[in-house]
């Protein structure tokens, strides 16, 4: 093309007669040579910006499908539900004719596919394995196990990941011990919740609770929580009936003593009632319209609690008792770690009155701060999460 331009100059230039016609032959070539240039760069540019390699056979531009490291994450219980829907923002439909929810997520070169429900366990021809369980009791820890050795014996997968709801126990949940990859076993990481006897962080890896997704309760963005307006109650306390540790069933007593039924929101209400939508709709509006909410420890007496994750979510600061389990464990050694933007106390019974009279010194502006930090920080400390998930899998999986 560019020959042929060149020609047609020169041409031109030898032909005085007929200089007009052929130049603007020679308009009309150049015209179409820079045509033909762009459609090249333009195919080149945008197969740049897609990301996508090609190879070039034969003068024909083919793509290669990217390769994906496949990894399905299969929960037998709530837990599973948060690390899914709250850390990983993935999607799910649940699949009537099994009973069950399923969803895909692409993270750069990892495929994650979820299923969680009773359906039998669906895995992927060699695909690498992330099971969510419930060791929460002995009962539980004996059929998780029954369930593990069953999976390695007729589904075993490429490479195996743990995450499991621990309780406060000391000897309860080692069973895992000798199925960890440093002992020859096949589990390449654990994600241990509230149960920390080996959390070294390159093997065992302490994990958060979360949200009680069991109740349903909802993923919220920092931009949808309300941080300007005045909110109408101090604090709030749900509790349930019958009362399990001695401090759920003091905070009520307590803040009559200090005449705060008029700042402070108050419900005792049985489980099965606290599930329902109508109840999870009113608490979510409690909490929205607290700047404090007042989160004792479990009856099981982990101070780790769903009520701490939950006024996060939502601008509340949480009021938490910071003690040790019977085993002398920091139950919220991980949130401390990550500098969670809480109140801790020893004694919500000792300790609520001066909680109290430090929140009505702070003006609105204050507190507005104070939201906005406590929303931003747990946006940002699911992003942790997430963002160690992945580095964790992606870097003992078996290719």
């Amino acid at each position: 093309m560019i020959v042929s331009v060149k020609r047609c100059v020169l041409a031109a230039r030898s032909c005085q007669i007929f200089w007009p016609l052929i130049l603007l032959t020679c308009a009309v070539l150049f015209l179409l040579h820079n045509l033909f240039n762009n459609e090249i760069s333009l195919q080149i540019t945008s197969q740049k910006r897609s990301g996508v390699k090609i190879s070039i056979d034969n003068e024909i531009i083919t793509p290669i499908a990217p390769e994906f490291l496949q990894v399905d994450i299969q929960s037998q219980t709530p837990i599973g539900e948060y690390l899914w829907n709250h850390l990983l923002e993935g999607t799910k439909e649940f699949i009537p004719d099994r009973a069950t929810y399923k969803g895909n997520k692409v993270v750069d070169d990892l495929n994650f596919t979820f299923q969680s429900g009773d359906a039998e366990i669906s895995i992927s021809p060699n695909s690498n394995v992330v099971l969510v369980i419930d060791g929460s009791s002995q009962l539980n820890q004996k059929k998780e196990e029954l369930l593990l050795k069953n999976m390695l014996l007729f589904h075993p997968p490429k490479s195996l990941f743990l995450v499991i709801l621990g309780d406060n126990a000391c000897s309860n949940n080692q069973w895992i011990v000798r199925y960890l990859s440093s002992n020859g076993g096949p589990i390449s990481a654990t994600f241990m919740v509230r149960s920390s006897f080996l959390d070294d962080e390159n093997e065992v890896y302490q994990w958060p609770l979360g949200v009680a997704t069991h109740r349903d309760f909802p993923l919220f963005w920092a931009d949808e929580i309300d941080i300007l307006s005045p909110r109408p109650f101090t604090c709030n306390y749900f509790g349930t009936n019958p009362v399990r540790n001695a401090t759920q069933d003091v905070i009520p007593q307590r803040v009559k003593e200090l005449k705060l039924e008029n700042s402070c929101y108050l419900k005792m209400s049985s489980k099965t009632a606290f599930s329902t939508i109508g109840s999870l709709g009113e608490y979510i509006q409690v909490v929205s319209d607290s700047d404090l909410s007042l989160c004792p420890a479990a009856e099981n007496g982990s101070p780790e609690t769903h009520c701490i994750y939950e006024a996060f979510s939502l601008g509340s600061v949480p009021v938490v008792e910071d003690v040790t389990t019977s085993c002398g464990r920091d139950s919220l050694f991980l949130l401390k770690k990550h500098k969670a933007p809480f109140i801790l106390v020893k004694s919500l019974e000792n300790e609520l009155r001066d909680v109290i009279a430090n929140e009505n010194r702070m003006n609105l502006q204050e507190k507005i701060a104070r939201r906005a930090t406590v929303v931003n920080w747990y946006a940002d400390f699911r992003h942790r999460m997430t963002r160690q998930f992945y580095r964790v899998i992606h870097s003992k999986v078996n290719l």
